[in-house]
């Protein structure tokens, strides 16, 4: 049996026609499908496309075989933690909470009580949490509780685990109050994340850590909901992971 090249420089592997087809490569996801208009912040560094080649065997087809339709699939994994029943998420239709009385830019949980969100992403080119930051901090305050550093240790772990040689900390708000008092707001809150984690990870000597607040910038939900404006305030923790 003979074999010919495939011949593309990027490459979504299928089977011939007949056989079941693989799962394809193709640039990592990097929000969810129903957030499409979704733009990583400046400072974020796309990873570098990985080299292929295109006379390798496994990428050859036999004399004869032709091609099925490409089809490519992106690959995430996400964990979230979400609360329990028994202490629902602040403002998401729980009875133990009360709607805000007046349109402050923060809602008032206890921040360290589990009712918020947190979020694991790991693409094939970065690695995030996303911490909501009702859990971390209390209303309009950058100060993070001795409670509220479990939330973080979860991160410091992971960091330790991959040891990247470089980390985002970015910040973000809702858009009430105005957009001055937001930068100064996220910008804080970010680098107080920082200071916690540098105090949580094992070795920080050979991290370079990239810090900064967006304000209401860059958001991922719709800000004209009480529910999406929750989840635009939120600290990102990132690095690339390079595969």
């Amino acid at each position: 049996m003979t074999y010919r090249p495939l011949g593309t420089a990027r490459v979504s592997l299928v089977a011939a026609v007949g056989t079941v087809a693989v799962l394809g490569l193709s640039t990592p996801a990097l929000a969810d499908d129903a957030e499409d208009d979704y733009q990583q912040p400046p400072g974020y560094e796309a990873p570098a496309v990985p080299d292929i080649d295109a006379n390798a065997p496994g990428l050859m087809l036999g004399d004869g075989a032709t091609l099925a339709e490409p089809r490519v699939l992106d690959i995430k994994f996400i964990t979230e933690d979400l609360g329990t029943a028994a202490d629902p998420p602040p403002n998401s239709g729980g009875n133990n909470e009360d709607p805000p009385a007046d349109p402050d830019p923060e809602p008032d949980p206890a921040p360290g009580t589990g009712g918020g969100e947190q979020r694991e992403e790991r693409t094939g080119g970065q690695h995030k949490f996303t911490l909501q930051t009702d859990v971390v901090f209390g209303k309009n305050s950058d100060e993070i509780s001795e409670e509220s550093r479990a939330a973080l240790a979860e991160v410091a772990a992971a960091i330790d685990e991959y040891q990247p040689e470089q980390v985002n900390v970015f910040g973000f708000t809702d858009n009430l109050g105005s957009y001055e008092n937001g930068v100064t707001l996220s910008a804080n809150r970010a680098r107080n994340t920082q200071t916690v984690l540098l105090e949580l990870i094992e070795d920080p000597s050979g991290i370079s850590f990239n810090v900064r607040g967006y304000s209401e910038d860059y958001p991922l939900y719709d800000n004209e909901t009480e529910e999406g404006r929750q989840k635009n305030r939120r600290v990102e923790i990132s690095w690339p992971s390079g595969n």
